[in-house]
């Protein structure tokens, strides 16, 4: 908040570093000998990331980076839109035995995230199915330290039947197949 908001009247809330985490209602209410004076109610929606590749590409990164050196009983779960555990990290090394068999032998975190605070996750061999919203949670202690989401869509190739006709040579070619109709229309 601004220096001295109540002599100035503004109590207006500066929300730094936001994430996905941050999104929800915010009330401000101002009292006056326990009696409610004023109030303000504002919705925030912090969106998250958008990822998109083609189709036949062989892995994607879903980028969160966040400070390093994160320290003491740190968690880190990626999730999918319906839940499911895509890479858990937990006291220093992943958690494959906690990840939905979706993705088993799929997923990959670069080397001692929480030092560079790289929680970046590599999804590999990629399907149209695996296009939708992900989200990764940090807890620390058991607590919701930070988070982000990322949409990520993979895009279907789109094949086109090819009907090219070569008319460079087609005088000298012995094909009487006219190039026009000799009736009009």
């Amino acid at each position: 908040m601004k220096e001295d908001p109540l002599r100035t009247g503004d109590l207006s809330l500066t929300l730094k570093h936001l994430t996905v985490i941050d999104t929800g209602d915010y009330t401000c209410r101002v009292y006056k000998d326990g009696d409610l004076l004023r109030g303000t109610a504002v919705n925030l929606w912090v969106k998250g990331q958008r990822v998109e590749v083609e189709e036949g590409e062989e892995s994607v990164q879903l980028p969160f980076k966040t400070t390093p050196h994160l320290s003491g009983y740190v968690r880190v779960e990626w999730t999918d839109r319906d839940s499911r555990k895509v890479h858990v990290y937990q006291n220093g090394s992943d958690r494959p035995e906690e990840q939905d068999q979706v993705y088993r032998d799929r997923t990959e975190m670069k080397d001692d995230p929480l030092r560079t605070g790289d929680l970046s996750l590599t999804l590999k061999h990629l399907t149209v199915r695996d296009s939708g919203y992900y989200t990764c949670r940090v807890y620390k202690d058991g607590h919701l330290l930070r988070g982000t989401a990322v949409t990520f869509k993979v895009k279907e190739r789109t094949q086109f039947k090819d009907e090219t006709v070569d008319i460079r040579n087609r005088s000298s070619s012995t094909d009487s197949t006219p190039l026009m109709s000799d009736k009009s229309v």
